[in-house]
């Protein structure tokens, strides 16, 4: 990802962020509903163990799915497709790349279907919104915007179960990050089908 990609990148998400605080000053005057679900399970902690425990519960979601996901692209055809379609729309990554791109798009997303569109609207069409935004350039991404649908469930159901964004944000945040440098490191082309590897001979 070159340069000025990130900075493209940088300037979307800062957009969306400020288009979330604009929406939650104009519709309630207060900038902290955006980041508090106002029905959510956890209310009755300290701010901060909510954080804590919020957080910790969206890193080891977010880790779970990273896992499946590359689960799903080493047993599944759609989902390598997926991965190699990603490669050659993303090119290259450098590690502050991977970091700064799951840590932009975490936040701003975060901020605007689930602090914003969720608390307005509802899961559904927050979710339903989520996977528009990541409609893809061709038919090969396809799955794509249903998955993200999906995960628009996961991370609003986070947000009203811990009550707070840090779930849902470091949900988004490890997944990404985790999937990133996946999609950047692992060529499933460079790998032998499987009816060349049966009859591969081996060279003792």
């Amino acid at each position: 990802m070159s340069r000025f990609r990130l900075k493209i990148a940088a300037a979307f998400y800062g957009f969306i962020s400020l288009g979330a605080v604009a929406w939650v000053m104009v519709r309630s005057g207060n900038v902290r509903e955006l980041f508090y679900h106002p029905s959510g399970l956890m209310v009755d902690q300290s701010p901060a163990v909510d954080l804590l425990v919020g957080g910790a519960a969206g890193v080891a979601f977010g880790l779970g799915m990273a896992r499946l996901s590359r689960f799903m692209v080493h047993r599944f055809e759609w989902a390598k497709g997926l991965h190699i379609e990603f490669r050659g729309l993303l090119g290259p990554l450098r590690d502050i790349d991977v970091l700064a791109f799951a840590a932009f798009s975490a936040i701003g997303e975060e901020l605007l279907f689930r602090g914003a569109l969720q608390t307005t609207f509802g899961i559904v069409v927050s979710s339903v919104a989520f996977g528009i935004l990541h409609v893809g350039p061709s038919r090969k991404f396809i799955p794509w915007p249903f998955q993200a649908v999906a995960m628009g469930f996961a991370f609003g159901t986070l947000f009203w179960l811990t009550g707070n964004l840090a779930a849902p944000i470091m949900a988004h945040f490890a997944i990404n990050y985790q999937n990133l440098h996946f999609i950047n490191r692992y060529d499933p082309s460079l790998q032998l089908p499987k009816a060349l590897r049966d009859h591969t001979p081996v060279h003792l």
